[in-house]
C-alpha cells in the first residue's frame, strides 16, 4: 500500500510459490523504526514478524490474482507492500473484490495458527521456560499485527484494501457517483479514526491517518464534487 516502488540495487528479491517478490530497502527502514527498542533482538523479532506478516498479506492477494490468471508480483515497500498485475481478462467487480479480501484473510488465517501454536505451547507447559521467551515475544508480535493491521486495513480509506474494496463497490452500484462517494466515506473514516488515535496517545497513527484524509480530500477536489 501508500504508493509505487522503483526498483533499486539494494532490493531484495527472491520467488515464492512461483510469484517474484522484490524488497525495497525502505521496508526493512520503515519497519525497525516501527518497532525500534533498545534490545536489538527485540527489534530484529519485530523486523522479522513485519516482514513474514506482509509477505503473507501480499500473497494472499498475489495467489487469488494467479487463479484468476492475473500473473503477479510481490513488492514490500515502506509501511507494508502490494500485489501488482494487469487484470487483461475476465475482469469482474466480484473478482477484483475477492483479490483486495484475500489479503487480510490470509493475514486472519496466519493470526489463527499463531494462536493455535501458543495454545500448544501453553499445552505443554512451555510457558514456564525461560528459553522458549524469545518464541512468545515472536507470538505476541505476530498475533497484534496480523489482527490489528488486518482490521484497519479493511477500514474504508484509501489506499487501503478497505478503501479499494469501497470504491469497487459504489462505482458498481452507482457508476457515476460512486467514486465521490467512495471517497467521501474514505475522509469521514479516516478523520474520524484520527482523532480517535490521537485521543488514546497513538500519534504516529493518527498522523498518517490524517494525511489519508487529506489525500482523499484532495481527490475529491479533483473530482469537483467537494
Amino acid at each position: 500500500m501508500l504508493g509505487n516502488a522503483a526498483p533499486t540495487s539494494y532490493d531484495l528479491r527472491f520467488s515464492l510459490l512461483g510469484i517474484p517478490v522484490r524488497v525495497h530497502p525502505l521496508f526493512w527502514l520503515i519497519a525497525a523504526m516501527l518497532g525500534w527498542s533498545s534490545k536489538p533482538e527485540l527489534t530484529v523479532n519485530w523486523v522479522g514478524c513485519v516482514f513474514l506478516s506482509v509477505l503473507v498479506h501480499e500473497m494472499g492477494h498475489a495467489l487469488v490474482a494467479r487463479h484468476y490468471g492475473w500473473p503477479p508480483e510481490i513488492v514490500l515497500y515502506g509501511l507494508g507492500g502490494y500485489a501488482q498485475f494487469s487484470p487483461s481478462w475476465g475482469h469482474s467487480t466480484s473478482r477484483a473484490v475477492k483479490v483486495l479480501i484475500a489479503g487480510p484473510g490470509a493475514g486472519f488465517v496466519l493470526f489463527g495458527l499463531v494462536c493455535g501454536l501458543e495454545q500448544v505451547l501453553i499445552s505443554n507447559q512451555l510457558v514456564i521456560d525461560e528459553r522458549w521467551l524469545w518464541v512468545y515475544v515472536w507470538i505476541h508480535f505476530m498475533k497484534d499485527i496480523n489482527l490489528w493491521w488486518g482490521l484497519i486495513n479493511l477500514l474504508p480509506v484509501f489506499p487501503l484494501d478497505g478503501g479499494q474494496i469501497s470504491r469497487l463497490l459504489f462505482m458498481h452500484w452507482f457508476p457515476r457517483s460512486g467514486y465521490a462517494t467512495a471517497l467521501k466515506l474514505s475522509i469521514l473514516t479516516a478523520g474520524s479514526f484520527a482523532a480517535f488515535a490521537f485521543h488514546f496517545g497513538q500519534q504516529y497513527t493518527a498522523f498518517m491517518f490524517f494525511i489519508l484524509a487529506v489525500e482523499s480530500w484532495q481527490a475529491l477536489r479533483g473530482e469537483g464534487r467537494f
